[in-house]
């Protein structure tokens, strides 16, 4: 799947079924309705994360990452 930038140029979206996922890296599961699911952390948390990823994490109202319960319960 390509994504035409605003430059007008297409670029290759990630494919995360190729990719491999690592123990640093970080993954968000949504609903069909756009709500937070899950979350997977790397295993060094607590820890500061990213800006990126904090970003998405206060859209879902988590203003810690210390928050994320990272057992495997499914978030609501």
């Amino acid at each position: 799947m390509s994504k035409v930038t605003e430059t007008g140029q297409a670029t290759e979206a990630p494919d995360v079924y190729e990719t491999e996922i690592c123990d640093d890296d970080y993954g968000f599961i949504l609903a069909a309705d756009g709500s937070l699911k899950s979350v997977f952390l790397p295993d060094s948390v607590p820890f500061k994360a990213p800006k990126n990823v904090s970003r998405i994490l206060k859209v879902f109202g988590i203003r810690d990452i210390s928050q994320v319960d990272t057992g495997d319960d499914t978030l609501h």
